[in-house]
């Protein structure tokens, strides 16, 4: 009934096996603690960088939008100050421009009135509150068909006629009895007045039509005409390259009408105008050539010709090709075969002779496959030929 020592050891292991065995899982175990620990490490390490890369994108992603908002802001103040400083520009203009004419009818009035006072015709006295009054109304007319949004030009036309016709009236009694500075001085505020008032509406239509100013107008006008010559440079290249693709070229310009508007001052005659896009001179040329611009059938094949004696000077012959020693040996001049296997060997070395033994259960190899399928294939064929 007592079970021994020897008893419980496992059959056939020895102690000492045991305890190395023992020992061995031992070191596995701890290898593979050692293992799990590494790799849980390096996932945290891994996790660490991530978090620490996804926390500086938000830091950057969020500096970035700061800046944004910030600039946003900027613009805004900018454009607010802008505004002020138009509108600020535009009060004092039109006070200016009020004060002005107020100080020309100062002036022009009280001559007119001199001029057509007659004792015996005293109704006459209204005749200069009628001359700049009629010239004040025009031009209040063309300020309300400004603000309705109107055609204008028609009462800015009648009020500087009305101004004139005073301003004739005013140099000729002036001149006559105060002499010619003061005939050309009520003359002048007769038609300053009306004028700056109309330069001021003359600046609301502008300002309503969005029409650019003059500069602007020029500087676009020079930049167009800098575009058109260059275009005519590259279109003349074109040209003395390849006139085939460049008549081609022309004809598509002209059916898609593409022309350089006459504005640009640059071309004048309507052949010259003619201005091909980069499109239509791609069609052109494929339709021509059946290639990419700047490519032609000859130009393809020495391009493949180049390549391919790149090939041969950095590879050496092509396949299928004999090489250089082959192309000079004559037929008699032939390669001395391998040297015979020894005798009592199958030509593998220090085997005796004898083929390795195959391990039942050992896959053969794909080539090994390849070979022996090869080898039946040529039994087959030596056997029905026999036959």
């Amino acid at each position: 009934g007592v079970v021994t020592v020897t008893e419980m050891r496992p059959q056939g292991d020895t102690y000492a096996e045991g305890m190395a065995r023992a020992e061995l899982a031992s070191a596995e175990a701890e290898a593979l603690r050692i293992r799990n620990d590494q790799d849980r490490r390096r996932a945290e390490l891994v996790t660490a960088k991530a978090e620490a890369k996804a926390q500086k994108d938000i830091e950057a992603a969020l500096d970035e939008a700061a800046d944004e908002k910030r600039r946003r802001e900027e613009s805004r103040r900018e454009a607010q100050a802008r505004k002020a400083r138009a509108q600020r520009s535009a009060q004092l203009w039109r006070r200016a421009a009020l004060a002005i004419a107020v100080v020309c009818i100062v002036v022009s009035l009280p001559l007119q009135i001199m001029a057509f006072w007659n004792p015996h015709a005293w109704f006459l006295v209204v005749a200069p509150f009628v001359l700049e009054g009629v010239a004040w109304a025009l031009l209040m007319g063309a300020q309300a068909a400004i603000d309705e949004d109107r055609p204008s030009w028609h009462y800015r036309a009648g009020a500087l006629l009305q101004a004139l016709i005073a301003a004739g009236i005013n140099y000729a009694h002036g001149s006559a009895e105060y002499g010619v500075a003061t005939g050309i001085g009520g003359a002048l505020c007769s038609v300053i007045g009306p004028v700056i008032w109309d330069l001021h509406e003359h600046g609301r239509i502008a300002k309503r039509a969005g029409r650019p100013s003059r500069s602007a107008r020029r500087a676009e006008r020079r930049r167009l005409a800098a575009e058109v010559r260059e275009r005519c440079a590259v279109n003349l290249a074109r040209q003395a390259e390849d006139e085939q693709v460049w008549e081609r070229t022309i004809a598509l310009a002209a059916y898609l009408g593409e022309v350089v508007p006459a504005r640009a001052g640059v071309l004048r005659t309507p052949a010259a105008r003619v201005q091909p896009s980069d499109a239509t001179y791609t069609r052109a040329w494929t339709e021509i050539h059946g290639a990419p611009v700047g490519l032609t059938a000859d130009q393809i094949l020495a391009t493949r010709a180049a390549k391919r004696a790149v090939r041969v000077a950095q590879n050496g012959s092509l396949p299928g090709e004999k090489p250089q020693v082959d192309s000079q040996m004559g037929a008699d001049d032939e390669r001395p075969s391998k040297a015979p296997k020894k005798p009592g060997t199958d030509g593998r070395k220090r085997n005796g002779g004898t083929p390795p033994v195959r391990t039942p259960g050992t896959k053969y190899s794909p080539v090994a496959k390849r070979q022996m399928s090869d080898e039946q294939k040529a039994r087959r064929s030596t056997q029905a030929e026999t036959v």
